[in-house]
């Protein structure tokens, strides 16, 4: 006479066999698409990205009028580089260069002082005094220093505001240069990748319908053996 029965319950995570063939389709046909080479599809650049690459290859060769623009942003560059630096309009020699530079207009200027000053050192009795002399050189020699001073600073400020705006209108010149090419990548692109998802909507498909399989609205199997002696 055999032992009690005993009941033995054994779970499945697998699916349901109702749902077998689905799966085996979808598993060959997940298959026949990664042997194609589907899966790992990469869509080609489109013609409108392709004619945009031209033109901006075209565009590089030439030079032209980009080029210029880089010079022109490079050479107006070259002010602030001086002023960094502490050369040209902004080096320490720059006060003296600019007195030489004005020379007619600071001794015309000079002039007309030094005919006010002995006008009032003669009312004044001081004419030709050594004192005199002094005060006319230092007053004389004040007049260029602040003639030249004013114009070079004049000048230091005309170069910064010139080489921003060369340097400002070189960007947006360059700019505007390059918006239809922009134009005709972007709408390449934008087809580019509406192609990519269509090469890409079987994998999708799959990969949701194998998500379904696994979901657990699905169900699950269930398998009992029983066993025993009589």
């Amino acid at each position: 006479m055999g032992g009690p029965a005993s009941k033995i319950t054994e779970g499945s995570t697998g699916v349901p066999d109702w749902l077998l063939p689905q799966v085996k389709a979808a598993t060959q046909a997940a298959t026949n698409m990664y042997d194609s080479g589907d899966m790992s599809h990469v869509e080609g650049l489109d013609t409108h990205q392709q004619d945009a690459f031209k033109r901006k290859l075209e565009l590089g060769k030439q030079g032209g009028a980009l080029d210029q623009i880089g010079a022109d942003s490079y050479g107006a560059a070259g002010a602030y580089r001086d002023a960094a630096a502490g050369t040209g309009l902004f080096g320490s020699d720059a006060l003296g260069q600019q007195i030489t530079d004005m020379e007619k207009t600071i001794g015309g200027a000079q002039m007309e002082q030094l005919g006010q000053l002995q006008g009032n050192a003669s009312m004044g009795g001081g004419l030709g005094s050594a004192r005199s002399q002094a005060m006319n050189s230092a007053a004389l020699s004040k007049t260029a220093g602040d003639m030249a001073s004013s114009e070079l600073a004049n000048r230091r400020a005309s170069s910064l505001s010139g080489a921003a705006g060369v340097i400002g209108s070189g960007d947006t010149i360059g700019g505007q240069l390059g918006q239809g090419i922009k134009a005709t990548e972007g709408v390449g692109s934008a087809m580019q990748q509406q192609k990519q998802n269509e090469a890409d909507a079987g994998y999708q498909g799959i990969s949701r319908l194998f998500g379904l399989y696994g979901a657990p609205a699905v169900g699950s199997q269930t398998k009992q053996v029983t066993s025993g002696g009589k």
